[in-house]
This record gives structure tokens, C-alpha cells and sequence, in this order.
């Protein structure tokens, strides 16, 4: 059987010299997928994310998880990550992060990957099982807002951009099912499960002032511990039921400050990673 990174660099060097789109390149490919996944006794594809995280993937799903994702975030949450962190990691999506997470707080640390996306979780459900961490994330089939309850949510498939409450403006190309979910906060499931997290990551395409008031409790208790990096989606606040000015008013509640992670000149106007730090 061919040693995996080989058959790997085989495939790379095909693509490069007649092109990934050609016929023959796509007509092998579900062949070469299926090779790479005996050779490697069922890890898959082994990848390498900003130079640092390592894990294996199913080839099928590769193109998920390219060389650079979100560097200057992912640095900073290497830096400051320690081994037996818990994480709340919300809107998980295929699970690079929560990937990374497992590796960064090592085998005593703990990661709830939040997923309500049917056909994610299963990306993301997989690729946990392929790196021997089931023991390390748990995945919630639960979206994460204000409260506990249902609510629909827009599934755009593995390709689109999921979201509560409606389907994505910015992609309307994109095809979505909709399907009731359950809710939770952080602040209800923090107290059901008698955690109190480390870290808290939100990437939830507009709904982040939601989920920071249904945490209040949460930050609160871990105040000056409970780290806190939220991606930004300003551009979706108004379909989402809020405003700049909301999110101004509960950061000022909860005695934090933005700082952008991603070169922003201002953390609340444009989108990207942001750091919530305490005053």
C-alpha cells in the first residue's frame, strides 16, 4: 500500500501539472480519496493549518481545511490556550477550531463544539472520530442564543453559511433547509452541565449580542479568567433584531472592551475576529 503523505504529494504534483479541473483529474478522484483513506487505515487526509495544527481529515471533505485559517486569531488562542482549558466553542461548523482547541488544551482539557447544522455536524462528527478525540469534544446539536427554547434554523447545506432567523442575504445563492432546532444559552448550559469554561468562542452570523446577553452569568462568575474572542458580523445585526448601539450598551454592562484581532480599525464596525477583554 502507498505510505500516505506520498501518495499525497503524488496527487499534488497531478493537480499542479494538468490542472485540478480537468476531466481525468475528477474522474480519478473519488479513487484516489478512497486509496488515500485504506493507506492511511481509515485517518484520511492529514493536514496542516497555519503551519501548526496537524489532523486528519476525510478526504472527501479536504477542502474544508486549507494551509491558512484565520492566522492572527488562531495565534493568538495558540499563545493563550492551556493544556486542560474547557471551551465553549460556538458555531463549530467542520471543526477547525474545535480541532485545535483539543489540541492546544491537550488530553485534560475539554471542548463543547456547538453545531446545529445537520450536515456539518456530520463533517465535524467525523473528523473528531478520525483523530481519536471523542473523548476530548462533545458535540451540541444545539444552536446558542439570548435563552433556552426552538427556532428555526437556515441549513445551507456543507457549502453556505447557516444562520438563525432567516437565510443569509450576502449568499443568495445559496440553498437552505429549514428546520426547528433547540436552543440553549451559555448561561443554561454552563449550569446544567457544571462547567465554568476557560474560553468562549462565538461565530454565529450575527446573532453575537444573543448569545453574550444569554452568557451574562457565565462571564460574570469567570470574570478575569473566562476568555472571550467573537467574530463579528455587523452587516447581519439589523436582520438579526439588534444594533451597534445594543452590543455598545451590553459590553458597557458587562464591563468589557473590543479589541480586533484581525486589523480592524474598529472592532465593532467591521467584521472579524475580536477579542473581549476586561476592564
Amino acid at each position: 500500500m502507498i505510505e500516505p503523505s506520498r501518495l499525497q504529494r503524488f496527487a499534488a504534483w497531478v493537480g499542479s501539472a494538468v490542472g485540478r479541473d480537468n476531466p481525468a483529474v475528477r474522474l480519478a478522484r473519488p479513487c484516489y480519496e478512497w486509496l488515500l483513506d485504506r493507506s492511511s487505515e481509515g485517518k484520511g487526509f492529514l493536514v496542516t493549518v497555519n503551519g501548526a495544527e496537524r489532523f486528519y481529515v476525510n478526504p472527501r471533505s479536504r477542502h474544508w481545511y486549507g494551509e491558512v485559517y484565520e492566522p492572527q486569531v488562531c495565534a493568538y488562542l495558540r499563545q493563550h490556550v492551556k493544556p486542560g482549558a474547557v471551551v465553549l466553542n460556538v458555531g463549530a461548523h467542520v471543526g477547525i477550531y474545535a480541532l485545535s482547541f483539543a489540541s492546544w488544551s491537550g488530553s485534560s482539557g475539554r471542548v463543547f463544539a456547538f453545531e446545529p447544522n445537520p450536515d456539518a455536524r456530520e463533517i465535524l462528527a467525523d473528523q473528531i472520530s478520525r483523530n481519536g478525540l471523542r473523548n476530548r469534544i462533545e458535540v451540541v446539536p444545539s444552536a446558542v442564543s439570548a435563552a433556552p427554547g426552538r427556532a428555526v434554523f437556515h441549513a445551507a447545506g456543507r457549502e453556505g453559511f447557516s444562520r438563525l432567523g432567516s437565510p443569509n442575504p450576502q449568499r443568495p445563492d445559496d440553498a437552505h433547509t429549514s428546520l426547528a432546532v433547540p436552543v440553549t444559552s451559555v448561561d443554561a448550559f454552563c449550569e446544567e452541565r457544571h462547567v465554568l469554561p476557560d474560553w468562549i468562542t462565538l461565530d454565529i452570523e450575527g446573532y453575537e449580542v444573543a448569545a453574550l446577553s444569554g452568557a451574562r452569568r457565565t462571564i460574570d462568575a469567570g470574570r478575569g479568567r473566562v476568555g472571550l474572542i467573537v467574530e463579528m458580523h455587523p452587516s447581519l445585526w439589523p436582520i438579526s433584531g439588534t444594533s451597534r448601539r445594543e452590543l455598545e450598551n451590553l459590553l458597557g454592562d458587562l464591563r468589557l472592551v473590543p479589541l480586533g484581532l484581525t486589523g480592524q480599525q474598529d472592532p465593532l464596525g467591521e467584521s472579524g475576529g475580536v477579542l473581549l477583554e476586561y476592564l
